[in-house]
Order: C-alpha cells, then structure tokens, then sequence
C-alpha cells in the first residue's frame, strides 16, 4: 500500500484531533516499520506504523514495555497516542515525541577508542537499568502470556521455536540442540527473577547526542524474561566485532544490577537461543541469513558436547 503524505496528516488529525501540523516528511529508518517526522505545534512528532505486524497490541506491548523502562531511569521516548486503525495509512499509528540524534551505528565509523569505550560504559549502564526493571511473571507485559518462573519461561520459548525449525535446521541438529538446551535451562536457577528486557538491543536502536547515549528506542520486543536473552543481540551485534568494549560493558553493567556467579554459561545459553530464534525469524523474511545463525547454533552445541 503507497501512503501519501496528506494520508499520514489525515491519520495524524484523527489520533491527535486539534493538532497543528506543518510539513511532513519521510523518515528512512526502521525494518519493521513506516515512519515519518511531523512538524507540530506541539513539536516535531514522529508516526509510525507497523510493516510486519499489524496487531495493535504490538504497539501497546511496545509502550508499556517503554513506560516500564523509563521508570527505571532509561532514557526512552514519549508517547502521544495510539490509533488502533487508520483507513488512511490501512493500520494502526503510533504518535511519539521525536527524538534528534545520531543512531550509534551512523555515528561509530567517526568514533575514537576513548569514545568507543565510553559507549561501552553508558550502554552497560542502560541494560543494567533496564533488566534492573523487575516484572510479576515471565512472558508478556501486558500478561497475554505468563510463566511462573525462568525455567517454564525458557523451555516453552525453545519448544515454540523448535516446532518451527523443520525446515530452517538440519533434522540432526533440531534433535540435539533441542536436547541440550533444555539441559541447560535446567540448570538456571529457579529463582532467577523476570527482568525487563529490550529484545532488539544494537547500535541502531541507540540514539546518541555529544556521543552519548541519549535514548534507547523500539522496545517493540520487549517482555518480563530471563535478563541474559538480551546478550545474545549485544554479542552479535556490537561486541562480536568490537571485543574491547565488553569489559567496559561488563563493569558498567554490573555496577548497576551485579552479575551472579553463572553469569558466563548463563550468557552463552542467552546467545544459543538468540542464534535459533534469529534462524527461525529470518527463514521468514530474510533466509539468506539464516545458515550464520545455524553455524553459531552449532558453535554452542560443539561447546556443551566437549
């Protein structure tokens, strides 16, 4: 469907009515959804409205999961309003405030070392703070699903994701990461308590200012889960190719919610269910990707089996 711009107005005056509006424009940024910035009277605005999941509470899980952040003292956007369906815009509009900034992955090719580390230690410190943001139950915040603890949380995660592997993964390797990782839930404590986490945690979520991390944004995933599942994008993304930075990282974050004793195996079970999740997700809509996240799947399974 081609949104013009007098539809976003359109959509724009129906969920904020009253508005003043002047220019509009496009805003390329995103994978997974339209947005646009809004001149308003009320400030720049921006709109936006899901490509890939048109559920509206989507958006709802996004901003409660948001609000919940910022109670914990993380620096995250405001919402204006939600507009469950727009006919002009053919779904539901998301109205925030609109942040100016710098994404971290448009700012880091021009970032020194001492720079780089000292993101390091600002983004150890918002991920402390968010998983610091403690939930009644695992599973979703606004409680459509909930799990009494870690373990039950885990397992069904990695049995939801499993029964949609026939065909992304090799036979053999569904069979035998299947079993190890739920050897390896076992051993999580069960009173690991649900932590608040982002669920898309890289440097184009990171919005930055005087190379500081001003706003985190699109808790679009975000949920009451075990804290460690956050590491498995972080590695990936942001120390898989940059390791100097994660003891800075580390330190920071532990300052702020300390790291227990299985902190390191507890990590590497984070990354083995990113890696089989992400294989899964992108079968759909990026399966060029997927043979990177089966190897690393392989990579853990290689490691628990020596």
């Amino acid at each position: 469907m081609t949104i013009t711009l007098d539809a976003v107005r359109a959509a724009l005056l129906e969920a904020c009515p009253g508005l003043g509006i002047g220019d509009i424009r496009p805003l390329d940024a995103g994978h997974t959804s339209r947005q646009w910035v809004a001149d308003t009277d009320e400030g720049p605005l921006l709109a936006k409205t899901p490509i890939r999941n048109p559920d509206p509470a989507h958006l709802r899980r996004l901003i409660a999961a948001t609000r919940r952040a910022a109670d914990g003292g993380v620096p995250v956007v405001r919402f204006r309003a939600l507009l469950p369906h727009s006919a002009d815009v053919g779904g539901p509009l998301l109205v925030q405030e609109y942040q100016d900034g710098t994404p971290a992955d448009g700012a880091w090719d021009t970032m020194d070392p001492a720079a780089r580390l000292t993101f390091a230690a600002d983004l150890g410190t918002v991920v402390g703070r968010i998983h610091a943001c403690t939930g009644p139950w695992f599973g979703d915040v606004l409680g459509r699903s909930q799990h009494p603890d870690a373990r039950t949380f885990l397992h069904t995660r990695v049995g939801q994701q499993l029964s949609k592997a026939p065909g992304v993964l090799p036979p053999e390797l569904i069979d035998r990461a299947g079993e190890a990782l739920h050897r390896a839930i076992d051993d999580v404590p069960p009173d690991a308590p649900p932590s608040l986490i982002h669920g898309d945690l890289w440097r184009p979520n990171l919005l930055l200012r005087a190379g500081r991390i001003t706003c985190v944004l699109d808790f679009e995933h975000g949920r009451w889960a075990d804290r460690f599942l956050d590491f498995g994008k972080l590695d990936e993304h942001i120390f898989g190719a940059w390791p100097q930075g994660r003891d800075a990282f580390l330190a920071a974050y532990d300052a702020v919610l300390p790291l227990p004793d299985d902190w390191q195996s507890r990590i590497r079970l984070g990354n083995a269910i990113h890696a089989l999740s992400t294989a899964v997700y992108f079968a759909r809509w990026n399966p060029q990707f997927v043979p990177e996240y089966v190897a690393s799947l392989s990579a853990w399974l290689h490691g628990e089996d020596s």
